[in-house]
């Protein structure tokens, strides 16, 4: 049997085939490749910020002399996880992995939720609590169109919530006893 050599021409219009579809192939596996890696870090990243969120509201329902000191400890906690700074609150620690949505101005994506209310009654609520919401790119190639636009195939928002029983403040303690006729330092 007689082999063909290289500079037939059966040959000679082949040679690069197996070139290129390596070069097809190793491209769409390293397509979901990254793609995997990109998912892992957001969900890394959500599982630390849902951390986050259980800390402030931690902070937040820790019986302080007054409201608007249970919800500066828990921006605090909040920014001192999520934020690149205490000066520098807008921007993120981590902007390549997530970005903070919503919320205040001074700090993006956090929002303190007053009461969960059960059933939709106010009365019998009972829990508070912290939210952080961001968003994240999945592919870090655009689909579709522009990066600076909200793109739902390519960008996924995520929210973590930690909702805790509350505790009276000392001022409502304090009130509450005096009101009671009680002059303990029970608070």
């Amino acid at each position: 049997m007689k082999y063909p050599s290289l500079s037939s021409p059966s040959l000679r219009d082949k040679r690069g085939q197996s070139t290129v579809e390596f070069a097809l192939t190793l491209m769409l596996l390293m397509g979901f490749t990254m793609f995997f890696i990109r998912l892992a870090l957001v969900f890394a990243y959500g599982n630390y910020v849902h951390y986050a969120t259980f800390m402030a509201a931690r902070a937040y329902q820790a019986a302080g002399d007054s409201p608007d000191s249970q919800v500066e400890r828990a921006k605090e906690i909040v920014i001192g996880m999520l934020k690149k700074s205490q000066h520098e609150t807008g921007v993120e620690k981590w902007p390549i992995i997530a970005k903070g949505q919503g919320g205040t101005q001074e700090v993006p994506g956090l929002a303190f939720d007053a009461s969960q209310f059960v059933h939709g009654n106010k009365d019998s609520s009972w829990m508070q609590g912290v939210r952080y919401t961001f968003r994240s790119r999945i592919f870090l190639i655009p689909l579709g169109g522009g990066a600076q636009r909200i793109n739902p195939l390519n960008d996924l928002e995520l929210t973590s919530e930690s909702w805790l029983g509350r505790e009276v403040n000392f001022n409502e303690c304090r009130d509450q006893m005096s009101n009671l006729g009680i002059w303990d330092n029970g608070c």
